[in-house]
């Protein structure tokens, strides 16, 4: 079963590539900040008519510049997620030995308690 969408009406696009069906949602794309060397929205393409319809096109020198910014900035990002990554890793590992720690001391408990009543059964007998 092949479903078939019309996208026709998607005409604008931003420059992360997203296509909106007008320039108000294609100029708050949120992909853009993710996508977009710029971190925002800096112009609106009308797909049909190859204008731009907001914003301003980049020179090729201020599009090299912003990619440098963007990788610096996304290297950074990575360093401090992988940082965060390793917290919550050493975190969780703490947790997991807690918990064993715990079942384990829970189970020396019931041993105890165990032989603990065994005694008292043992003593009852021999009154």
């Amino acid at each position: 079963m092949t479903i078939s969408v019309d996208t026709s009406a998607y005409i604008f696009e931003c420059c992360c590539g997203e296509r909106f069906n007008n320039v108000v949602a294609a100029s708050n794309c949120k992909k853009c900040r993710s996508y977009s060397v710029w971190g925002h929205t800096k112009y609106v393409i009308n797909t049909e008519t190859e204008a731009v319809v907001h914003g301003e096109l980049p020179t090729d020198e201020e599009y090299i510049a912003a990619e440098a910014e963007a990788i610096a900035r996304w290297e950074e990002e990575a360093r401090e997620f992988a940082e965060w990554k390793a917290e919550q890793d050493s975190e969780y590992e703490r947790y997991l030995q807690e918990q064993a720690a715990g079942e384990a001391e829970a189970a020396i408990l019931e041993v105890e308690a165990e032989e603990d009543e065994l005694w008292e059964v043992q003593e009852n007998l021999m009154k």
